[in-house]
C-alpha cells in the first residue's frame, strides 16, 4: 500500500510541474552579462561592436523564446540602456543588425515591452 502511494504522490509532482506555469530561465542580471561587452560600442568609443558583443547578443536571443520571456529580455535591455545616459540611441537601436543577430524588440531605452 505504500508503495502505491508513494506511485501516486510522484505521479502527482510530475503532472503539477508540467502544469504549472515556467519561469524564465535567464535573469537581467544574464542579460547584462551578455551586453557588458557592447558598451565601447554602445557608448561610441568603438565603431564596430566586438565579436563578443555580437556572442551576447546571440545569447540573449537564444535566452527568449516564448513571448513572456521576450518581453522579459525586453524589459532587462531597456534597463540596461537607461542605467548609462551615455548610451547612444542610434547605437544601441542598430546593434542587432550590425550583429547580423535580429531580435523582435529594437534595443532601445524608449520600447514599449508590453506590445
Amino acid at each position: 500500500m505504500m508503495k502505491v502511494f508513494f506511485c501516486v504522490v510522484a505521479v502527482l509532482a510530475m503532472a503539477h510541474m508540467m502544469v504549472e506555469p515556467s519561469q524564465a530561465a535567464f535573469t537581467c542580471t544574464d542579460v547584462d552579462r551578455c551586453l557588458v561587452q557592447c558598451m565601447p560600442y554602445l557608448v561610441g568609443t568603438a565603431t564596430v561592436p566586438a565579436p563578443a558583443c555580437c556572442d551576447g547578443v546571440k545569447q540573449i536571443k537564444g535566452m527568449a523564446v516564448t513571448i513572456e520571456d521576450k518581453r522579459q529580455a525586453c524589459g532587462c535591455v531597456k534597463d540596461a540602456a537607461n542605467k548609462y545616459q551615455n548610451i547612444k540611441e542610434d547605437a544601441a537601436s542598430g546593434l542587432p543588425t550590425k550583429c547580423g543577430v535580429p531580435l523582435s524588440y529594437p534595443i532601445s531605452k524608449n520600447i514599449d515591452c508590453s506590445t
